[in-house]
């Protein structure tokens, strides 16, 4: 009787034990990513005369990791590994950058550094800031600062920077910091001098 009793709680504790270990071990849940795009529209005053080349687009540290950085409540950062961008920023950025210039139409038609063919001018891209924003209560904001240099015949003419922010309210993340870099380039593009 007795080795039927500790044969039974033999197996009882196996049982638990392989239940409970195939907890721990399950694979935890995969990051949801996200993207961040601009309209691609072309602008009607586009000048088709002038061309232009976007040159390069850095994300400043830390920004510049796949994981998206929040900022807390208390001022410091940390890295959400649950929601991270779809590619590094700076390779994210690139199109968007380029589509939202090529819209403004100050600088006509925008090559990407790849090509070959030769222009005067170049827009050179620092972003700054690409954060989420919890430090107030109930509430999540996308910011991003970017700066922009319009290079000339290997001269910087002007140095353009940009600011822009929007609510997370309904958790899309791609929408948000769509939303927030398109009105850091218009921001920086409003400060421009005419061609």
């Amino acid at each position: 009787m007795r080795s039927v009793k500790l044969n039974f709680t033999f197996y009882i504790f196996h049982f638990t034990f392989a239940l409970a270990s195939g907890c721990l071990v399950s694979a935890p849940p995969q990051p949801k990513s996200w993207v961040v795009s601009a309209p691609r529209k072309p602008s009607l005053e586009v000048n088709v005369t002038k061309v232009a080349r976007l040159g390069s687009l850095s994300v400043a540290a830390p920004y510049d990791k796949p994981a998206m950085a929040v900022r807390r409540k208390d001022g410091s950062l940390a890295f959400d590994a649950y929601n991270v961008f779809a590619t590094s920023p700076s390779s994210l950025l690139r199109a968007p950058l380029a589509a939202l210039l090529s819209e403004s139409g100050r600088f006509g038609r925008i090559l990407p550094s790849s090509s070959t063919a030769r222009t005067g001018t170049t827009v050179e891209a620092v972003v700054n800031d690409l954060s989420l924003d919890c430090r107030e209560e109930g509430r999540r904001i996308a910011r991003v600062s970017l700066s922009l240099a319009v290079v000339e015949n290997r001269e910087v003419k002007e140095f353009l920077d940009g600011e822009g922010t929007a609510d997370v309210a309904d958790g899309d993340y791609s929408a948000a910091f769509s939303a927030a870099f398109e009105k850091a380039v218009s921001t920086a593009m409003a400060g421009a001098s005419l061609p």
